[in-house]
């Protein structure tokens, strides 16, 4: 069995979409994107799979709300392909509004830093 390589980094559900799959029937395609990273990750879950049961609650609350998950595998890192047989744990689930305005004066800070330290072009 292969070992699969343990995200380093918190996640949260961008996007959930529901479509056909290649074998029939229909799957759900989850995007998630990396909080440190901003790297967006894909994974696909059959809800014919036993994995459907880890995920159904996750993809169900991400309709309404921000959901951050750890404990994410990804199955081929370099198409950022999350493993669906994840055991994800949901760390935070907040309002998307929330996540959003957490995310963004996150992101910015980082941005600050690099500025300051002269990692930026404008130094």
């Amino acid at each position: 069995m292969a070992k699969y390589q343990k995200l380093k980094e918190p996640v949260f559900v961008s996007r959930v979409e529901q479509r056909g799959s290649i074998y029939g029937g229909d799957i759900y395609e989850v995007d998630l994107t990396g909080i440190k990273s901003q790297n967006t990750y894909k994974t696909y879950v059959d809800p014919q799979n036993n994995n459907f049961r880890q995920w159904q609650g996750i993809m169900d609350a991400a309709e309404r709300k921000g959901v951050v998950l750890t404990n994410i595998k990804l199955k081929d890192p370099e198409k950022l392909l999350v493993n669906a047989d994840s055991m994800p744990t949901v760390e935070y689930v907040v309002s998307k509004e929330e996540l959003a305005e957490t995310l963004a004066e996150y992101w910015d800070s980082q941005d600050h830093y690099k500025n300051l330290f002269g990692d930026s072009d404008d130094a």
